[in-house]
């Protein structure tokens, strides 16, 4: 599947369909493995230094596995940056587009989740990297964990090794000197990941933050968030992995509550990209027996370098083909 894929991208862009340009810059945050690497906080903070420097960004995505109101990343997205527009479609020139005839004042977009979206130009591409498992066993689905063959990295930008936090100096030394081998004209940046603020869901009253809690999660890699919670200190008394963009019910709610109960915790824990579809239910009159706190996290990435190539000013053209092959 791998191989069938980057033959049809090769052929499209042999042929001059691909890639489609938009009329501003387009900066494309991305991996090459399945599970979470930090995409989207990254993409959040692209967006607030952007809006800091005085600009009008604008984010688009495929919106994989969303409704009518968008995916789990739209709405953490819509939360944390509700003056930055957003559009999701499977082909991202559409969502650009649409997004850019609602709000022409926007003066970049950002593509969240996409480096194998190559039907798009992008005037810079960052891929990101687990600091701990750069290659992620080294193998393409489904033997191992890789959307498309490591060396792929070669298109990229720029690198950006997340979760750094959680190596010590000698693994980050490897994963940068292999970096530094095989890429040695690719930048490279490390990120890693903090805990910002606690909240509640439902109204509420937010609990002492020293009491044991539950831990519950739905994302790609669940144990970075156990990982975050421990290292800030939560007495994690349980702790529940689910599938990525889980779909909570209120017999999933009850069930944690009854393992929290038993396990002696006082509230359960989520992270912010489950809140939403939990909110939802609150909403429709389920009350949980224990608070729920959204655990809020951060990226802590020196942006400005990685922006400062790219000019507001400068457009990257349109494409005079009508209506997109996508």
């Amino acid at each position: 599947m791998v191989g069938i894929d980057r033959w049809r991208h090769q052929r499209r862009e042999r042929s001059g369909d691909w890639p489609l340009k938009l009329p501003v810059p387009v900066v494309s945050i991305g991996n090459i493995a399945v599970g979470g690497t930090g995409k989207t906080p990254v993409t959040e903070a692209l967006a607030r230094h952007w809006l800091e420097r005085g600009g009008r960004p604008g984010i688009v995505s495929r919106g994989y596995r969303g409704g009518p109101d968008g995916n789990d990343e739209f709405a953490m997205l819509r939360r944390s940056l509700p003056e930055v527009p957003h559009h999701q479609h499977r082909c991202r020139h559409v969502a650009g587009t649409r997004l850019l005839e609602e709000h022409p004042d926007t003066d970049l977009i950002l593509v969240d989740d996409g480096f194998q979206h190559r039907r798009l130009h992008r005037d810079l591409d960052l891929v990101l990297l687990d600091a701990r498992h750069p290659l992620a066993g080294g193998h393409c689905l489904p033997l191992g964990r890789l959307r498309e063959p490591w060396r792929q990295l070669a298109r990229a930008d720029h690198l950006i090794l997340t979760r750094a936090q959680r190596c010590d100096a000698a693994q980050l030394s490897r994963s940068m000197g292999f970096l530094r081998q095989w890429f040695p004209g690719i930048p490279r940046s490390l990120a890693s990941t903090r805990l910002a603020q606690v909240r509640t869901l439902g109204g509420a009253t937010a609990p002492d933050p020293a009491i044991p809690v539950l831990g519950f999660c739905g994302i790609g890699v669940p144990d970075s968030f156990r990982h975050s919670l421990i290292e800030g200190g939560w007495k994690l008394r349980a702790w529940r992995s689910l599938a990525d963009h889980h779909r909570y019910s209120i017999r999933d709610l009850e069930r944690l509550n009854r393992e929290a109960i038993a396990a002696g915790a006082q509230a359960l824990v989520c992270t912010a990209k489950d809140a939403p579809k939990i909110e939802r239910l609150l909403a429709s009159g389920y009350t949980s027996q224990l608070p729920i706190l959204v655990q809020e996290m951060r990226i802590s990435l020196d942006v400005g370098p990685i922006l400062a190539g790219i000019d507001a000013s400068t457009a990257s053209g349109t494409r005079e083909t009508g209506a997109p092959s996508c």
